[in-house]
């Protein structure tokens, strides 16, 4: 019975402490569920975010999408656009260049018509001999810069007068327009020196030093009017020798008188010999040069064909200036003043 007893202590004691074994049993189980709960709300608040994210980066790419397809179709229009433009100008650079044709076509008329050639139209020849541009023809206007007329006189003793009275003048050599078509027009200094502008816009009647800047370039003097001169134009010139007979050459003045040379019959010298000579340059510095000759002071013409005159801006003095000329028998460029009313050519040089 003793035994019973402490048996039914022992169990109640056990049974006491079991239940409270299972008591911390489910509380430790209630709190890993409680942590298991927690770490499954973290987990599905984690997928919530990413989801969130995700949904985020779908919405990006598809507005990059459409951004993408916006800029292509911008991209298609500013070509159409572009396209229309270059279409646009096409046809308004060829309308313009009509234009621009027509107003050519009317402005050498018009030129023509006043045998005027470097008129600041673009059409001026040119040639650049070392460190200067020089016009490729002599000047042939007849109006100044400012579009005032320069007159022509033809009459020699009108050509005197003007001379006279200081004022510009210009003609034809031998009053003939033919000549100015190949050689230009003759000018006195008095429109040479006008304030109205002989040359055009940028040009310049070249000075006694530019001048000699040119034929410093070309060699000096003795040598730089054969560059100078166009290769053809120039008039020949003639060597005439008188050559002393071969066969009676060494006879006495009284073998002479008694027998008669058979060869020259005359029993001095046979006929005299003629030889021709070029008159044309080299034309090396391409300058062209050609032989327009010179209205004299007095109104007479001369040299044609033989003798090319150009004027300088340079005085001399208060009657003479300075001027080059060439000439067809020779290969030099010489230096000289004459008489400001000359008629002579212009050859302009650029600013």
């Amino acid at each position: 019975m003793k035994n019973f007893r402490l048996l039914s202590i022992f169990l109640f004691f056990s049974s006491i402490t079991l239940a409270q074994s299972k008591k911390e049993l489910i509380s430790i189980l209630n709190n890993r569920v409680d942590s298991l709960n927690q770490i499954v709300a973290s987990e599905r608040s984690d997928k919530q975010k990413l989801n969130t994210e995700i949904s985020n980066l779908k919405s990006q790419i598809k507005e990059l999408e459409r951004n993408k397809e916006n800029l292509s179709n911008d991209k298609s229009t500013l070509e159409t656009k572009n396209n229309t433009l270059n279409k646009q100008l096409k046809i308004k650079q060829d309308s313009l260049l009509l234009v621009i044709t027509e107003l050519l076509k009317y402005r050498h008329a018009y030129n023509k018509k006043l045998v005027v050639k470097q008129d600041n139209s673009g059409l001026i020849k040119t040639v650049t001999i070392g460190t200067q541009v020089w016009m490729l023809e002599n000047l042939n206007v007849s109006t100044f810069k400012n579009g005032v007329a320069i007159p022509e006189v033809q009459d020699k003793d009108a050509w005197n007068k003007a001379s006279k009275n200081h004022q510009p003048a210009w003609c034809y050599y031998d009053n003939d327009p033919k000549n100015g078509a190949k050689y230009g027009k003759l000018y006195n200094w008095y429109a040479v020196i006008d304030t109205s502008g002989l040359c055009p816009q940028g040009w310049h009647v070249p000075s006694d030093a530019d001048w000699e800047i040119l034929i410093t370039y070309l060699g000096g003097k003795d040598v730089a009017g054969a560059k100078m001169k166009a290769k053809s134009g120039w008039n020949k010139w003639v060597e005439q020798n008188e050559i002393t007979c071969p066969v009676c050459n060494l006879w006495s003045d009284e073998y002479r008188s008694k027998i008669a040379c058979h060869r020259c019959k005359d029993n001095r010298t046979i006929p005299n010999v003629i030889i021709y000579h070029s008159g044309d340059g080299n034309n090396i510095s391409g300058l062209a040069s050609l032989p327009g000759g010179i209205r004299l002071n007095n109104g007479y013409c001369s040299y044609i064909g033989e003798d090319g005159y150009w004027w300088s801006s340079t005085e001399n003095n208060n009657f003479d200036v300075w001027y080059r000329y060439l000439y067809n028998d020779s290969e030099l460029a010489y230096r000289f003043n004459d008489s400001k009313g000359c008629g002579i050519s212009v050859r302009c040089l650029r600013d």
